[in-house]
């Protein structure tokens, strides 16, 4: 027989265990708790309307506190259930509800947890198996030839989550030193144009095409001996050039060749009508010699091309200014230091540092995920085709557009805005696509999405609709019960 003491110690436990549960099952907690999600639902659309929908994800939905509130939620809905036990057929309703918003959280969970939300850009005629997905990196690599890399650094953090400490960040490398200084989250880019020194510098002709209709300046900057900056226009082409260019077919093009006085610069004008363009044939249709400030007349429409200067060398310097709030053109942008030289790196793009034994290539961009080698599917090693786009009569406006992607498992297959491709879990939307300033499609942009929770949410959102509806039918019928007995 069990001493007195121990039977009022386990009662007074038991009731300790009993008066928790009513705690957590009470209709005051439920109502802290659903004040809280519904103030942090708040405090995030605030958040979205001033930045953006990932910011608001980063500072308010996946914050410690709508964690915990969610927690809670959890935790008060399973102590009513425990509440209830041993439960009833007349329980059937509440239980059914409650237990598919527990399997609905954990569904988001996982697929918070587990789940790939990206995107794939395919250039017309090339091959891709990344998707980039939200979250930047920073990665160095090095190579002695220029030819071969190997990676050095890689470094995933979240600078706008996880801020700079005062004295930046040291990334050590082999026989050089490189530091992160300053990071901007939203910042406006500015490109300029100045003077170089003869060893790393490239020419650079700043030039304004006017006539009646039109009227632009801008800079175009030269890409060494071997390679031309080319400024297409649609109608025509700018291109400078350290060679002899020539195109495979007849072009419009303004052909700028630097001079070798370092003040002049020779052109030439080719046109679709004259044979001579192109390779193979003889002279261009007109050509002469320019100085900044120099007038070029063209055949076109009238259309005047100014040099309004001239540097045989020069180079590109790229200031960033920070912003309060971002816009569509905005862009993240570090600062780094590599030796005593400083430079800013903007999101998805590179950066090139010299020294006398090797390069380094310090890169700021989008995590990317190798599809092929992470899932062991060579399926999505996809080649896109063909692009096309369908506009609005009389208007560039895209109406609709479609991916011809070829596929080694499956050959060819069309994803278009409504006709998404589903294969091995992962689900490929027709997103947008990148096109020239001619108006032509470039590139195809897919939108990639794994959801390994989806099943769990949907069988979740199943259960509430069906303790809801039989909720709906025991107050009907309790009713008609109801009135029943009263005619009695």
């Amino acid at each position: 027989m069990a001493e007195p003491n121990a039977i009022g110690a386990r009662n007074k436990g038991v009731m300790t265990k009993k008066r928790i549960i009513r705690f957590l099952a009470s209709l005051k907690l439920a109502v802290v708790i659903v004040l809280g999600l519904g103030a942090i639902t708040a405090w995030g659309t605030i958040v979205e309307a001033q930045y953006n929908a990932e910011i608001a994800g980063k500072v308010v939905y996946r914050s410690v506190w709508m964690y915990g509130f969610l927690g809670a939620l959890c935790v008060s809905l399973t102590a009513v259930m425990i509440d209830r036990w041993p439960w009833k057929k007349r329980h059937a309703a509440f239980v059914l509800a409650h237990i598919g918003i527990l399997i609905l959280l954990g569904g988001a969970w996982i697929t918070q947890k587990f789940g790939i939300d990206g995107s794939m850009v395919f250039a017309i005629g090339e091959s891709s198996k990344h998707v980039i997905l939200p979250g930047p990196e920073l990665t160095v690599y090095s190579s002695i030839d220029a030819q071969s890399y190997t990676r050095l650094s890689y470094l995933d953090r979240d600078f706008y989550m996880d801020p700079l400490p005062p004295g930046g960040i040291e990334i050590p490398l082999p026989d050089a030193k490189l530091k992160i200084l300053d990071y901007l989250p939203f910042s406006i880019r500015e490109r300029k144009i100045v003077a170089s020194d003869a060893k790393t510098g490239a020419p650079a002709v700043r030039f304004q095409l006017q006539n009646a209709n039109v009227n632009m300046t801008e800079w175009l900057l030269g890409s060494g001996p071997a390679r031309d900056a080319v400024k297409d226009l649609g109608p025509a082409k700018i291109v400078l050039t350290g060679g002899h260019y020539r195109p495979l077919e007849p072009e419009n093009a303004i052909v700028l060749t630097p001079g070798p006085d370092g003040e002049s610069i020779g052109y030439e004008i080719l046109t679709r009508r004259d044979p001579a363009s192109a390779v193979g044939g003889g002279a261009a249709a007109r050509k002469g010699t320019v100085k900044a400030g120099g007038v070029i007349e063209t055949p076109w429409m009238g259309l005047v091309m100014r040099v309004l200067n001239y540097l045989p060398a020069a180079k590109e310097d790229v200031i960033f200014h920070k912003r309060e709030r971002p816009t569509e053109m905005t862009t993240e942008a570090l600062k780094v230091r590599f030796n005593e030289h400083e430079s800013w790196v903007a999101l998805d793009s590179i950066i090139k540092f010299y020294t006398d034994a090797a390069v380094y290539v310090v890169s700021y961009a989008n995590r990317r995920i190798d599809l092929a080698k992470a899932f062991d599917d060579p399926a999505f090693n996809m080649t896109l085709k063909k692009f096309d786009v369908g506009r609005y009569q009389g208007t560039m406006r895209a109406a609709s557009y479609e991916s011809l992607i070829n596929i080694p498992a499956l050959g060819d297959v069309l994803i278009s805005m409504n006709e998404p491709l589903k294969h091995n879990g992962f689900t490929f939307y027709q997103a947008s696509f990148q096109e020239d300033e001619g108006g032509r499609p470039t590139h195809s942009v897919l939108s990639v999405n794994r959801d390994p929770g989806r099943f769990l949410k949907y069988l979740g959102s199943l259960l509430i609709v069906l303790g809801s509806s039989l909720l709906f039918y025991n107050k009907r019928k309790a009713a008609r019960a109801a009135v029943g007995g009263d005619a009695a």
